[in-house]
């Protein structure tokens, strides 16, 4: 009735009788269409005509920023791509030294290229310099050419061209001089160049690498490692990483253009600032620098202002376009939402005035898991759950006597059981002319019977639980010869909390029988009792006999069977006992290791 209660409230028909006519019913669907159409058109409407007149308003900031976070995301993608296209030279020419810069090769070129007749061993290392030097100007397309000079008389050298040669005999010698020039110098140092091998070609664009290299016997150059890189090649990829038309890319060298994809020059006044505004006849662009982590050099990319303006008009374009097509979305989406509440509801009366009327429920295909499919679930388990509710209780009214029955022929046999267990008591007495340790196991054997037969109570306070629990340690213990010891370990404050009735002493029998029993020696039981926020824990450990992995495993599964088992009956038990009463909030776990003993863990809600 709920349901139909908030269909008539929202629709404006409370005011009338639940049960309408049906041509009113039709005419009330016909005007609830109307009014669903009209909610929805307005609600994606308004917020459309809202974020139109956003974006109207703010489109000009808004594009600005757009292009000023892209160009700076793109400009620095661009710098990561520069730095590690040029980091491959420098780890090329560092290679190169590491290698050729050790003491043995040193001393074996140095050998080499004093000697003006060499041997067939000089030679056997000069082939393998020599194609060593090669092999990277063979494998990496932008080397030009290796050359590797030690300080000799003789004017020779090995390239990777050639192999060992003389000055006269090659056609550059432009390297020497610079050589020569900077023999102090550790550093990677660089400059431009030509090379011209024969007199027919074009000179080739060169950039050239120096690494120095240095004796350990001394702190002067003992040579140099000259690395020539295509300049063109170089320019050629940063070209290809450009993201937008007649974009540049410059690489400086304290303040000189080695590589660069235009031949732009730049004052010193621009070499100085991160961002500046360059002309370049009749191109505008926006000049954006940084330094290089590793190296002394700098990068500039230059982008035509021109490119970047093509940015905001193609956003207004797409920005328009969304506009359009979510508009025209507005409205389908209205007239499908529209009919699809409509059938909704129409179901979810149809439903209702079903089970009012006890009629069968109409078939209405598949249901979508939505409100309304949530809300017709709902109703299709009440309109289930009342038709078999009668059933339901029938069934536990039985059950219930069943137990009644069961519990009231229960409690025939132990009258007769304590005025049995009484007679014996004072006959012990009599015979004996004292109290014994007969007396004493009978009178802990009538409180235990006592508290296990009165089933008034299925929850009692911890302190029962304990009296009850010791009265029976007490039997056990007269009757093993106190083979074992058992400490209690709980805080006072427990005994307020309640406790399933006969909760500890199966955990405890099934130590003594299954644990203490079995081991040589006085055997020991530590009951611990404590609260853990809203949870009450007990641990019941022994040092007994343990169990194997396979009867541990054993146990662990008996406590899922549905049937009672064979064997630990008492463990079984009390752990159907806590997940009948307190479900998945409960914890029952047995762990054991042979000979040192086995340990009960039970936790539930206070």
């Amino acid at each position: 009735m709920f349901l139909k209660e908030f269909y008539f409230r929202n629709s404006g028909l409370w005011h009338q009788s639940a049960r309408v006519p049906e041509h009113a019913t039709g005419k009330r669907m016909k005007n609830m269409k109307q009014k669903f159409f009209l909610k929805n058109l307005l609600v994606f409407l308004v917020p459309l005509s809202v974020s139109v007149l956003i974006l109207g308003t703010l489109s000009v900031y808004v594009t600005q920023k757009y292009v000023e976070g892209e160009v700076r995301r793109n400009n620095l993608n661009l710098f990561f791509q520069i730095e590690k296209t040029t980091e491959l030279i420098f780890n090329e020419m560092e290679f190169l030294s590491i290698s050729l810069g050790g003491v043995d090769v040193l001393y074996q070129l140095d050998k080499i290229f004093y000697t003006r007749t060499l041997t067939l061993e000089n030679l056997y290392l000069i082939e393998n310099i020599k194609n060593y030097i090669n092999a990277p100007a063979n494998a990496r397309p932008y080397i030009e050419s290796v050359y590797v000079y030690i300080n000799n008389p003789h004017g020779q050298f090995l390239t990777s061209l050639y192999g060992l040669t003389r000055f006269d005999q090659f056609h550059d010698l432009g390297w020497l001089e610079s050589y020569q020039n900077n023999q102090d110098n550790r550093k990677i140092r660089i400059e431009s160049r030509t090379v011209q091998r024969y007199r027919f070609e074009q000179p080739v664009r060169v950039t050239t690498f120096y690494k120095n290299l240095y004796s350990p016997l001394n702190e002067k150059s003992a040579g140099v490692i000259v690395l020539n890189i295509y300049t063109e090649y170089i320019e050629r990829q940063l070209k290809a990483i450009a993201m937008y038309p007649d974009q540049h890319i410059l690489i400086l060298n304290q303040g000189e253009v080695i590589f660069g994809t235009r031949p732009i020059s730049l004052s010193p006044e621009h070499s100085a600032r991160e961002t500046f505004t360059l002309r370049d006849h009749e191109t505008e662009y926006i000049a954006v620098r940084q330094s290089s982590e590793n190296r002394e050099w700098d990068y500039v990319i230059l982008t035509p202002k021109k490119a970047m303006n093509q940015i905001p008009s193609r956003l207004g374009m797409i920005t328009l376009s969304a506009v359009l097509a979510a508009f025209a979305a507005g409205l389908l989406l209205t007239a499908y939402f529209t009919g699809k509440n409509v059938n909704h509801i129409r179901n979810i009366i149809s439903i209702i005035k079903s089970a009012e009327n006890n009629q069968p429920l109409p078939r209405l295909g598949s249901v979508k898991n939505d409100e309304y499919g949530f809300i017709i679930q709902n109703i299709v388990k009440n309109f289930i759950e009342q038709h078999y509710l009668k059933t339901q209780l029938n069934e536990k009214k039985y059950r219930l006597q069943v137990l009644e029955l069961k519990s009231l022929q229960s409690q025939l046999n132990p009258h007769f059981l304590f005025n049995t267990l009484e007679t014996i008591y004072w006959k012990a007495v009599r015979l004996t002319g004292q109290p014994n340790e007969v007396n004493q196991m009978l009178e802990y054997l009538s409180d235990l019977l006592k508290y296990s037969l009165d089933q008034a109570d299925r929850v009692v306070p911890f302190g029962k639980e304990i009296n009850h629990t010791m009265n029976y340690i007490n039997i056990q213990k007269i009757r093993y010869h106190n083979k074992f010891d058992v400490i209690w370990e709980y805080d006072e404050k427990i005994l307020q909390y309640g406790v399933l009735k006969l909760l500890l002493q199966p955990i405890v029998e099934n130590a003594i029988y299954h644990g203490i029993r079995e081991r040589e020696g006085k055997g020991r039981i530590k009951i611990k009792i404590m609260r853990l926020n809203d949870t009450i824990r007990i641990t019941v450990i022994d040092n007994g006999k343990g169990m194997s992995p396979q009867e541990l495993r054993h146990a662990r599964s008996l406590l899922d069977r549905e049937t009672e088992p064979e064997k630990h009956i008492g463990l079984y038990n009390t752990c159907k006992r806590l997940k009948l009463t307190f479900g998945d909030r409960c914890e029952f776990r047995i762990r054991s290791k042979p000979w040192w003993g086995t340990v009960v863990h039970m936790e539930y809600p206070c």
